[in-house]
């Protein structure tokens, strides 16, 4: 078990799990009542997510897509003021399953942990780099679609 509780180790634990595609255990890094939040989120994607099981239902709901993130670059980390927060930039390099064309994912992240789970995690992706990958139709459809049938069921 992982005994470093600091809010980087839960960064690069939760990047590790990103990346085997393990949204289930990177969700009970989670709080019981923490919150997902995705401000620049497309029509079809939530913005904000509150509480484990809810953050479970759309990380898993992701699984599937056809973008298969194969390692993360240039990770730059910001210490604030407050010892519960970090502030994460970095681009995720991967590939589009169902075409092999490979993307591009910049990434801004704040976390906030406290007692070694993740109260807080605002992802700042660019849906633009997703539209490039995927085209409108085929992000819009991938992720929101999945996303309201899981939510909604």
């Amino acid at each position: 078990m992982d005994t470093d509780t600091t809010p980087l180790a839960l960064l690069e634990r939760a990047q590790k799990l990103f990346l085997a595609k393990d949204l289930g255990r990177f969700a009970d890094m989670f709080a019981e009542d923490g919150t997902h939040e995705l401000p620049f989120a497309p029509p079809g994607v939530p913005k904000f997510l509150r509480g484990r099981e809810e953050i479970r239902r759309y990380l898993t709901s992701i699984t599937s897509t056809p973008l298969e993130m194969t390692r993360f670059h240039g990770l730059c980390v910001h210490e604030t003021v407050d010892p519960e927060v970090i502030i994460a930039e970095y681009e995720g390099h991967g590939r589009v399953t169902s075409t092999g064309k490979p993307y591009r994912m910049p990434y801004i992240q704040l976390l906030r942990a406290r007692d070694g789970e993740i109260v807080t995690w605002r992802d700042y992706w660019s849906p633009l780099a997703g539209f490039q990958a995927l085209g409108v139709r085929g992000l819009v459809r991938t992720v929101g679609g999945r996303l309201r049938r899981r939510v909604l069921a």
